[in-house]
């Protein structure tokens, strides 16, 4: 590592208590919504002074827009550990997985994900990005949604997906799929664990195979037999 890339200490410092912030606050907002989070509080639950507070993040507006950044950070650092395997339907496989392991050991963080998808009223749902943009379509910028476009172009190029929808189009759909099945699992809708994983790779890989063609479908099948 060149001196250049090296945190000094005192940084390290900073970042840390940055982290261990923003988690506190994470569950302090899924537990009780944003009235829950007082600056104080959150100060004297990880042994930090309320300034200090102030000082990483404005006040509490700016804090909510750094752990609504800190999720989906988080989101694309889990997908970015995923190779990318020669064969697109792979990768594309593996960041479904990904996905979901990142729901499940995240679940703070994802419900804040979560709430930005939630339903809004008719006349908002389809302005024009200059007059207040909905939070949700602010996802598909962000480096987390373009890992599964990459992975859904590749595909494409390789020939398993059909070009004639759009990659957008398709990664919409498995992202929808994956981000459906993984609130429904956080909300205590199946049974168990066992139940949960059941339903995901089945209502995963139908979608899955109903978006490949000839091709990609054959293929498709024969790493599932491998598996």
């Amino acid at each position: 590592m060149s001196t250049e890339e090296k945190t000094s200490p005192a940084e390290e410092r900073r970042n840390a208590q940055r982290e261990a912030l923003l988690d506190a606050a994470s569950e302090m907002l899924m537990h009780g919504g944003p009235d829950a989070i007082s600056m104080r509080k959150l100060a004297a639950r990880v042994g930090a002074s309320t300034m200090a507070v102030y000082t990483a993040f404005g006040g509490k507006e700016g804090l909510i827009t750094a752990l609504f950044e800190e999720a989906f950070d988080r989101l694309a650092a889990a997908q970015n550990a995923v190779p990318r395997h020669p064969e697109p339907i792979l990768w594309l496989a593996n960041l479904s997985r990904a996905y979901r392991d990142f729901a499940l050991k995240n679940p703070s963080y994802y419900a804040l994900m979560i709430s930005a998808t939630l339903p809004l009223p008719a006349a908002l749902r389809h302005d024009e990005p200059a007059s207040c943009e909905p939070t949700a379509r602010s996802i598909a910028r962000h480096p987390s949604y373009q890992n599964l476009l990459d992975a859904t172009e590749a595909c494409i190029a390789e020939g398993s997906m059909p070009a004639d929808a759009g990659p957008a189009i398709v990664a919409d759909a498995l992202w929808a799929t994956v981000h459906g099945l993984c609130s429904l699992e956080l909300a205590g809708f199946h049974l168990s664990a066992e139940d949960a994983e059941k339903r995901f790779a089945v209502a995963a890989g139908a979608v899955m195979r109903g978006l490949l063609t000839p091709k990609g479908l054959k293929k498709y099948e024969s790493f599932s037999r491998s598996r």
